[in-house]
């Protein structure tokens, strides 16, 4: 059995515990970092201090940019990610009241989850608007529109993610947490990359350890492959997500890299080693929470395998040719999970093929 099947109430509600413990980890990185980014910003550049509610509050809760402490940066990450966490939750909350309703049908939890996983993609100075637009889109087209939690072919934070870049491609603020970001759609390290390969990466503070660790401007639950990866460990020994889909996104992204290595230009994302495509933007963030969602992936062993080196592929092509668009990840898990059930249904009509054929 590959996944954890919810087959009871309690089975839904064990499997929404263990996700949203997987993204405890995840979490509590996005704190210290997005905390230790607008803090370190504020030291940097002094007059960037304004008033804007979420300063307000991390100066109320003591945040003092001049020592950089641990509680200072939970401070201020407080200031930024739970605001937003708490919109979410309340526009989730009041779509799934509704549609709950309109169906007589009791309130399911997993709104929760939406929420938890739209708040980390998003950058620290999203603006509310975009918020509750991108969370009424995941709650009523991702969920709702199709009967409810589990019913829908694609993860309905994903899609609130990608109609927030799609609508507000240009987004950008003087908020210090906007710098080092491509707007909603995330780092803007590889476009560094693009520009001046790893010297670039360097001049902005960016090595191998920080990149590992989370210590990088980005969307704010994306940057840490540390505590992506603990999350993730926890998701596959409980079989909540294929490690097969996982294994096929690492490798393809290391193999298509290679390729651009060895065959592309010698300078630009071309050049990118597979290590940093691994760790700048979202690609592992979206690889384990996104991509690996059951309701979003391809349900066959080997239509994973192919979902998992399409994503891979996608991911990496659009990185090197297209630099305005630098991180590539929401379209390519967006684009992978519309076809998973296309590949689902060619990988089964080959073996219906196969079978016809030896026992002619």
């Amino acid at each position: 059995m590959e996944f954890l099947l919810p087959n009871s109430g309690n089975g839904r509600k064990r499997i929404l515990q263990l996700q949203l413990l997987a993204l405890l980890p995840v979490g509590i990185a996005a704190l210290v970092n997005t905390g230790y980014q607008y803090l370190a910003a504020i030291a940097r550049n002094p007059e960037l201090v304004n008033d804007d509610f979420r300063s307000q509050i991390a100066r109320g809760l003591g945040a003092n940019h001049e020592r950089l402490g641990l509680y200072d940066m939970f401070a201020a990450g407080f200031a930024h990610l739970v605001p937003i966490l708490l919109v979410a939750l309340l526009v989730g909350g009041f779509w799934e009241r509704i549609i709950t309703e309109r169906r007589q049908a009791s309130i399911e939890p997993g709104f929760i989850l939406v929420a938890l996983l739209f708040t980390l993609l998003m950058p620290g100075a999203a603006g509310w608007g975009h918020v509750v637009f991108g969370m009424s889109f995941a709650m009523l087209l991702g969920r709702g529109i199709f009967g409810g939690e589990g019913k829908s072919f694609l993860s309905p934070a994903l899609l609130g993610v990608a109609i927030v870049q799609v609508s507000f491609p240009g987004a950008a603020d003087q908020h210090p947490l906007w710098g080092g970001l491509a707007g909603f759609a995330g780092s803007d390290a590889i476009a560094l990359f693009h520009r001046g390969g790893e010297a670039a990466l360097s001049a902005a503070d960016i090595d191998l350890w920080t990149a590992f660790i989370g210590r990088t401007p980005g969307n704010m639950g994306t940057t840490s492959i540390l505590a992506i990866a603990l999350g993730a460990v926890l998701l596959l020994i409980e079989r909540l997500i294929s490690w097969r889909l996982l294994a096929a996104q690492i490798i393809g992204l290391f193999v298509f890299a290679t390729i651009f290595n060895i065959f592309g230009a010698d300078d630009g994302a071309s050049a990118m080693p597979a290590y940093w495509h691994l760790l700048l933007g979202s690609f592992a963030f979206g690889a384990v929470f996104l991509a690996c969602d059951p309701v979003a992936s391809a349900c066959t062993n080997p239509g994973r395998w192919i979902q998992g080196f399409l994503i891979a592929a996608l991911v990496v092509l659009i990185r090197v040719v297209n630099s305005t668009h630098p991180d590539a990840v929401i379209p390519a898990l967006l684009l992978a999970s519309i076809v998973a059930p296309l590949i689902d249904h060619a990988v089964l009509a080959w073996n219906i093929r196969g079978r016809a054929r030896r026992h002619v």
